[in-house]
């Protein structure tokens, strides 16, 4: 039967931080897994027995990263959403996989497309040492293993791969982190749901307060008058951004005034993602791999000084600086 929603929740924030890798070879169902946002195997292969490769599936948890291997090359990194649902063959794969049978497991994935694949082959010197011994998604002299749908990796060998899917779209691996950061901000939400020592208020608040609503923003105002960037003042164009994540903190660090910014959505963009940062003086802080062109565009300006925070902004800060920033 399918996992229930409370199970998948329970399960997944017992795994939060332990995300595990997994490569899974698509064959001809490449392209109808990638749109559809998805892997799925049957239950058996095409003689009736069970395959650990489609067994995996079963093993797979929310926030894991998945490799996307079809034609020869790595394509896609995709970040699992939900545990495996029970589920019919999809429709999309038409012809594809006509002996096999018509139920399975299908697991959600949000997929990233790399810009230009990866080679295994050629980087095979690289990664050949980390193939695992049983089931290996590919055979020692870089050729895909046919036999293998999905197979779990090192966290070492996903590593590797990361490396060279970031060397090839470098966009990636940033598009990956904030995948996983709204899966935990998910896991967060409903953990707070589900806190029944909470009154329903706080839990409304607490909740409003993950996308800069309600209680939390209200505080904000009371410290910020506007974007200390670009000096917009209107409020219907302003975020009221959190300077700790929302995800990271104690609730009542969830509520606290102290703890937000008023920013234009650009802004927001690039302060939510660590791009830049502050100073506890006001100088801007932009980290050494944010693309200079976008800095330009959005007319950010490293020599402004946006004016001194104060002591309880400044203890929030110093968590954005050591954990957010990308320095």
């Amino acid at each position: 039967m399918a996992i229930d929603g409370d199970s998948q929740f329970h399960a997944a924030r017992a795994n939060a931080n332990q995300a595990q890798y997994w490569w899974v070879n698509h064959k001809q169902t490449y392209k109808a897994e990638l749109e559809g946002g998805y892997i799925w195997s049957p239950m058996e292969n095409q003689g009736g027995a069970r395959n650990q490769t489609y067994l995996n599936l079963k093993l797979v948890s929310p926030g894991d990263i998945i490799v996307s291997y079809a034609g020869a090359e790595i394509r896609a990194i995709g970040v699992a959403k939900v545990l495996y649902q029970e589920k019919p063959k999809p429709e999309a794969f038409g012809r594809n996989g006509q002996n096999w049978s018509e139920s399975g497991w299908l697991v959600p994935v949000e997929w990233t497309v790399l810009s230009k694949p990866v080679s295994p082959k050629q980087n095979l010197a690289d990664i050949v040492d980390y193939l695992p011994s049983k089931h290996s998604p590919l055979q020692r002299n870089g050729n895909g293993n046919q036999g293998c749908y999905l197979a779990s990796i090192s966290s070492k060998l996903g590593s590797i791969v990361l490396g060279l899917a970031a060397d090839s779209d470098n966009a990636v691996v940033d598009r990956i982190k904030e995948l996983e950061d709204q899966l935990k901000d998910d896991l967060t939400e409903h953990g707070i749901q589900e806190n029944k020592s909470l009154s329903l208020t706080e839990r409304e608040q607490l909740i409003r307060a993950r996308v800069g609503q309600g209680a939390f923003r209200l505080h904000v105002k009371l410290i910020e008058r506007s974007c200390r960037l670009t000096g917009v003042s209107d409020d219907r164009f302003l975020v009221a951004s959190h300077i700790k994540p929302w995800k990271d903190c104690e609730n009542a660090e969830r509520l606290d005034g102290n703890n937000g910014l008023l920013l234009s959505p650009h802004v927001d963009k690039l302060f939510d993602r660590g791009w830049i940062s502050f100073s506890d003086e006001g100088k801007v802080l932009i980290a050494r791999n944010c693309p200079r062109e976008l800095i330009a565009a959005w007319r950010v300006d490293e020599k402004l000084n946006v004016g001194e925070f104060s002591a309880q902004q400044r203890v929030y800060l110093s968590y954005h600086r050591d954990v957010v920033f990308q320095g």
